[in-house]
């Protein structure tokens, strides 16, 4: 009964953060973090929750334990999937099951370890980053609604419904499959091999009825728990980038919006604006500091994943393995793109606030503000930037270049399958 409170408390906080009657309900992404942070206290990631210290300690320990709980879970299905994979390495008639065990394997790590890097490592970082965000964030409705903070807002409400509907089809997919093999397999009906969520290791028989229904509900409980925490980690992600690059816009809105020639006080303004910019500079490196290697990591595991789609979808060596891998084809790129679109965003936010600068009434002014204009623009030409560990710029490029890599990869992978 507990889990399905929790999990009906859950949706209903989820739909408190879709209400669009009031451009304010935004602030509600700075006081517990959208969807992300129920995503993770459901699950019992002890997140960004500003009340979770006011928990009952019964609730805080039962939440451990579940988090607990789903690493050992994890670290076990890793492991299996690991030996799994060394057992069908070499093996030409298992080529598929040993991509499939590998892709398996390098997604569970690379979301365990994205989990504590977040959520424990960096998890007082990120907390002090949101306090200064919520410093410069536009409150009161009056100043959203002049900056336009509902464009975002609605931006970021699609960004969190297509992430989390493409990672429980995903989902849905996998253990719908392996399901239906299962029970074609056990009436005898004959229209597929049966088969796994996960091609995992079993030192016994796992076909067998009881065994296959006990693994079968461990591995969709951790892909269950494997999927809302890869969109819970993304919309965190994009929801930072998003409001960072919101601040900036509303930096370019307020010098769109100096008059030099009927305001006594625009020097002192223009002083805010730069002090301003010069934090949330700060905030963007740190945000770049905190994800560079989770982004790099990040684009070249989906070249990896998108290689493979591609490979299984294109040259359909088992039916259900292309049914298997064609809802995954969304669901990685659309998560690449969003990643590569907020990181272009923010590039383009910060270019912008040089380009107001540049078309401030400045011309004929005194000294003074004419060197604050022209130190504005110069700061504000190196363009605020994420990369992944300084290796490759995250923006719409290096989507494309990911694509291109991936069709690169895939006729390699299909020449050598084919020899």
């Amino acid at each position: 009964m507990k889990s399905v409170e929790n999990l009906r408390n859950l949706i209903n906080r989820v739909k408190s953060h879709f209400v669009s009657d009031q451009v304010q309900n935004f602030v509600l992404f700075l006081d517990d973090f959208f969807p992300s942070e129920n995503i993770f206290d459901f699950f019992g990631f002890p997140f960004l929750n500003r009340l979770h210290n006011a928990e009952d300690e019964k609730v805080k320990v039962r939440k451990r334990k579940f988090f607990w709980l789903s690493l050992l879970t994890a670290l076990i299905i890793i492991g299996l999937l690991v030996v799994n994979f060394l057992i069908t390495f070499g093996n030409s008639e298992k080529f598929p099951e040993t991509i499939e065990s590998f892709c398996f394997t390098g997604g569970y790590t690379f979301c365990l370890l994205r989990c504590f890097h977040l959520c424990y490592w960096k998890r007082d970082t990120i907390r002090a980053i949101i306090d200064k965000l919520d410093q410069h964030f536009p409150h009161s409705s009056r100043d959203q609604l002049n900056f336009e903070v509902h464009k975002h807002q609605r931006n970021l409400k699609k960004l969190y419904r297509i992430c989390l509907i493409l990672y429980i089809i995903v989902w849905l997919n996998y253990s719908v499959i392996a399901l239906f093999s299962f029970i074609s397999e056990y009436f005898g009906l004959g229209f597929m091999k049966i088969k796994l969520a996960m091609p995992i290791y079993f030192p016994l028989d796992p076909y067998q009825p009881m065994f296959y229904l006990l693994i079968f509900i461990v591995e969709c409980s951790t892909l269950l728990v494997f999927a809302l925490t890869l969109a819970a980690i993304d919309v965190l992600f994009c929801g930072l980038v998003c409001v960072l690059s919101l601040e900036f816009d509303v930096l370019a809105q307020k010098l769109a919006q100096i008059d030099p020639e009927s305001d006594e006080n625009v020097e002192k303004k223009l002083s805010a604006i730069i002090d301003d910019y010069n934090e949330l500079s700060l905030i963007g490196n740190e945000l770049e500091e905190i994800f560079s290697l989770i982004l790099l990591v990040n684009v070249f595991s989906s070249i990896t994943m998108l290689c493979t789609v591609v490979f299984f979808i294109f040259t359909p060596i088992e039916f259900s393995l292309m049914m298997n891998f064609i809802p995954a084809l969304p669901g990685v790129s659309n998560q690449l793109f969003c990643t590569c679109y907020y990181g272009q965003l923010l590039e383009t936010s910060s270019l912008r606030v040089a380009d107001e600068a540049y078309n401030c009434n400045w011309h004929g002014k005194n000294l003074k503000f004419r060197k604050m204009i022209l130190l504005t623009m110069l700061r504000a030409q190196k363009p605020q930037k994420l990369t992944g560990w300084k290796f490759m710029d995250i923006g719409l490029p290096a989507f494309y270049w990911v694509l291109q890599t991936t069709y690169s990869y895939f006729s390699f992978l299909s020449g050598l399958y084919e020899s």
